[in-house]
């Protein structure tokens, strides 16, 4: 096929244009090389290091080129091997509609719909049901869709009665396996996360972040036994939800949560990832009660802009835990985490105006390391070494904190190698654990 690239190109109101092909159809051409490739009332540059040809074009009158995507944007193995599969010979750069150049035949509509479903499900929904007026061949392609994206950066204001419409349209018989929106709007969050319940969602996105301005609460009534991994990013006041007995992964990011304890309604819960989100909790501290969890991530959470107060765990079966960001002032473990393997720390600490280290931060690190005696495998950032180091009085009257350590991994610097253990820490961390191996790999 001589090396070559295929380019896509996007065009408003589901019409779909290729380097020598032509409007309303899917075709395919193979571009060797930079120089004018034709297109129908206009010319396009082809760009061979960026695999793209830029057009500006318009036929008919109401069809606009809108959007280019070149063939690295398509990061989709699936979309790949498709394409490259349908394509078995080199075209040459006939006009648009075919006129003036070689006979071509549409080989994508060809293809079954287990190969073109998959496709349409990795573009946004809009573009998929857009390519319905393609010919009688794409007309019900789109009802057929498991995956939803509504990521549009081009919303309008009635872009939730289009969801709407897809949803209450698309064939019943498919279950929808995810769903990812981006929205603008906190009306349309609160029924795009109803619509997702009524309809048996199983993985449900909703990316608030790029336009809420304050935060808001979630508007949630409904329960759900079909929803199993929920992902939040933005501006919202996340609390007591109702219960989501299937739910098995959650994620909040930039989120405000506004309860002490928000997690005891997922009984099943066995993954939470807490990512840059203001604990809004008080004095109470932070609840993460889960009887299933397996994976706790906390990363970069705050409070105005202190730490927050305290992190209670009460997690038997918890294996792996992340904690990055600032120190919590308390910790508390009910259960001593019996099942606990792998231990990740990165936390920050502060200064006081002279320069020196706070008590509580060091008294609260040490504090925490005591709760991890089943760990097996132990990694600690830079700072928190640092921090240990800056310890010295208070180690050496510690006992060593691990009872099954097997490796230690100090994580080092950025393009550094890792820090040296000054002779307290080593005492501290190793007094037990004669056989542990120490390692300094990346994060």
């Amino acid at each position: 096929m001589g090396g070559g690239r295929w380019v896509v190109v996007v065009v408003d109101g589901g019409w779909w244009w290729t380097v020598g092909g032509r409007c309303g159809q899917w075709w395919m051409v193979e571009g060797d090389g930079g120089g004018v490739v034709d297109g129908d009332g206009g010319g396009g540059q082809w760009c061979e290091k960026h695999k793209v040809a830029a057009f500006k074009i318009s036929y008919p009158k109401h069809v606009l080129i809108e959007s280019i995507y070149s063939y690295s944007s398509f990061s989709s193995v699936i979309i790949e091997s498709s394409m490259k599969r349908i394509a078995k010979g080199s075209y040459g750069y006939g006009h648009c509609y075919g006129y003036g150049g070689h006979d071509q035949e549409d080989r994508l509509s060809s293809l079954s719909d287990d190969l073109l479903i998959p496709i349409l499900s990795h573009l946004d929904t809009k573009l998929a049901v857009q390519s319905s007026i393609l010919s009688k061949r794409w007309v019900n392609l789109w009802k057929f869709l498991p995956v939803l994206n509504f990521t549009s950066h081009n919303v309008k204001s009635d872009y939730y009665f289009f969801i709407h419409k897809v949803l209450v349209d698309r064939s019943n018989s498919i279950v929808i396996n995810r769903f990812n929106i981006r929205v603008s709007d906190y009306r349309t969050v609160a029924r795009v996360l109803r619509d997702a319940l009524t309809h048996g969602v199983s993985d449900l996105s909703i990316d608030t972040s790029e336009n809420l301005d304050k935060y808001r609460p979630i508007s949630c009534f409904k329960s759900s036994d079909s929803l199993i991994h929920l992902s939040l990013k933005g501006m919202l006041d996340f609390g007591k939800l109702p219960s989501f007995v299937g739910l098995v992964s959650l994620r909040l990011e930039r989120a405000r949560i506004v309860e002490s304890e928000p997690f005891s309604c997922f009984p099943n819960l066995e993954k939470l990832y807490l990512v840059n989100c203001k604990m809004e909790i008080c004095s109470a501290g932070l609840e993460v009660i889960a009887s299933k969890l397996s994976v706790l991530s906390i990363s970069s959470c705050f409070h105005i802009p202190v730490p927050y107060f305290e992190l209670m765990l009460s997690t038997p079966k918890l294996t792996l835990l992340e904690l990055e960001g600032l120190i919590p002032m308390g910790f508390v473990v009910v259960d001593e985490l019996p099942c606990l393997h792998t231990v990740h720390i990165d936390l920050y600490f502060t200064h006081n105006f002279d320069g020196v280290v706070n008590y509580q931060q060091k008294f609260n690190l040490i504090h925490m390391l005591g709760y991890f005696k089943n760990a097996e495998c132990v990694h600690l950032s830079p700072s928190t070494v640092e921090l240990l180091s800056l310890s010295e009085s208070m180690l050496v009257k510690e006992h060593c904190p691990f009872d099954n350590l097997k490796l230690l991994n100090l994580i080092p610097p950025p393009n550094k190698p890792a820090p040296q253990l000054d002779s307290w820490v080593t005492a501290y961390l190793f007094k037990d654990c004669p056989r542990v191996v120490v390692k300094a790999m990346p994060r």
